[in-house]
């Protein structure tokens, strides 16, 4: 038997139990607060991508601005160890007038020096550096004239400061120098701060005997960047020091603005300016001599960093000493005044010719001073006295129980 539902009831439940096709796919309206919400929310997921981006930027930043400045860190702790020389010993040879024999003794002079106090050598041929000679001309009468060769010091030392940008002095000692008192450490000779204010000549004639530009009469040593000698007539270039300042290298607790890491300023100006080719092709009488002669007359800058010390400090005459020099006063002399301290140490040293214990001799006047007899034999007599520092060669022995000779 058939039993049909009523029509009304049976739309009501098919109604009820399962939706229409077009009811179940079409999508739910939305109101307009629900779409803000979904916008803000795309915004913000983009924003945290960039954000994202941003911090992964920053990181890589720090990181490699950590490795840089752990790479300063290490130099600043490898000089502070002293792997990095407090000083270097700069050496111009000129190959074309040197004999290979002569040659070797200065070096060998300078490294029992260096290796003493843990400094570095750098030497280099002075004939490595005649870039500048294009700028060669014609005098008045005709004849080529070009720079002397002794100019080529000045790049040489320039190529010193960029090869050891961490260390702080610089010696330039010339060829025809020997250093005969190696027990002397250049910081405790000369450039610790008690010591430079002892032997600093302040309101000095810069040019002796008198001329009207002279040193400073308040100068602090900690901002003396050149250290030069004079004997009774002019400046001395054989032998000077250039120093870097701990600001210019980035040592101190603020770095210096705008200065490289390890870069000094005014060490860089000074070979620039005393390279200049209107120095150089001036025809000075005395070469690079007059030219500094010049610098410190006629430039505050150079002149404000400047220290005048006495000539034996660094730069011996090969004579014997003595006269009526304030050192050589007897005891209870009427007319010995009461001196300072810095007064009795520049008086030690107020001669020119060496006397025992001095740190240099210069052969002054010998030019090559293989060529000449009597400055040659002046030269073997000096390095006698260097021979006590000698490294005493290990050799083996041959014999049964014998070890090595130290």
């Amino acid at each position: 038997m058939h039993f049909s539902l009523p029509s009304t009831v049976s739309t009501s439940l098919s109604a009820s139990s399962s939706p229409q096709l077009s009811e179940k796919w079409t999508p739910k309206a939305t109101s307009p607060g629900s779409s803000r919400t979904a916008y803000f929310t795309h915004l913000l997921k983009r924003r945290r991508r960039v954000l994202y981006l941003l911090i992964l930027c920053i990181i890589f930043t720090l990181a490699y601005l950590r490795w840089n400045d752990g790479t300063y860190t290490s130099h600043r702790a490898a000089v502070a160890k002293g792997a990095a020389p407090t000083v270097v010993l700069v050496v111009a040879l000129d190959k074309s007038t040197m004999s290979s024999a002569y040659t070797k003794r200065i070096l060998e002079n300078r490294r029992r020096y260096a290796d003493k106090w843990g400094y570095e050598v750098f030497a280099r041929d002075l004939g490595d550096y005649e870039a500048g000679n294009e700028y060669q001309f014609k005098d008045g009468a005709g004849k080529m004239r070009h720079y002397l060769k002794n100019y080529n010091k000045l790049p040489l030392i320039r190529q010193a400061m960029s090869s050891y940008p961490y260390t702080k002095s610089f010696w330039f000692l010339s060829s025809d120098s020997l250093i005969i008192n190696m027990d002397l450490d250049l910081e405790s000779h000369i450039l610790s701060k008690s010591r430079l204010g002892n032997l600093m000549l302040r309101d000095h004639a810069v040019i002796p005997p008198e001329s009207i530009i002279k040193t400073f009469k308040r100068q602090n040593a900690d901002d003396i960047q050149l250290i030069i000698t004079q004997d009774t007539k002019s400046v001395k270039s054989d032998s000077f020091i250039i120093r870097r300042r701990k600001d210019e290298m980035g040592w101190g607790i603020k770095k210096h603005k705008g200065g490289k890491k390890g870069a000094t300023m005014f060490g860089y100006y000074l070979l620039d300016l005393w390279f200049d080719p209107l120095y150089r092709f001036y025809h000075f009488k005395d070469a690079e001599t007059s030219a500094l002669e010049h610098l410190i007359q006629w430039h505050p800058t150079v002149l404000a960093k400047l220290a005048i010390i006495p000539q034996r400090v660094m730069l011996s005459y090969p004579v014997a000493a003595g006269g009526n020099s304030p050192a050589n006063k007897k005891k209870g002399d009427k007319d010995a005044k009461a001196k300072n301290e810095g007064e009795e140490i520049r008086a030690k040293y107020s001669g020119t010719g060496f006397e025992s214990g001095d740190f240099v001799v210069h052969f002054e006047k010998c030019g090559d001073v293989e060529k000449n007899t009597a400055c040659m034999k002046e030269f073997e007599r000096y390095w006698k006295m260097t021979e006590k520092y000698k490294k005493p060669e290990k050799n083996q022995g041959k014999g049964k129980g014998k070890g090595k000779a130290v």
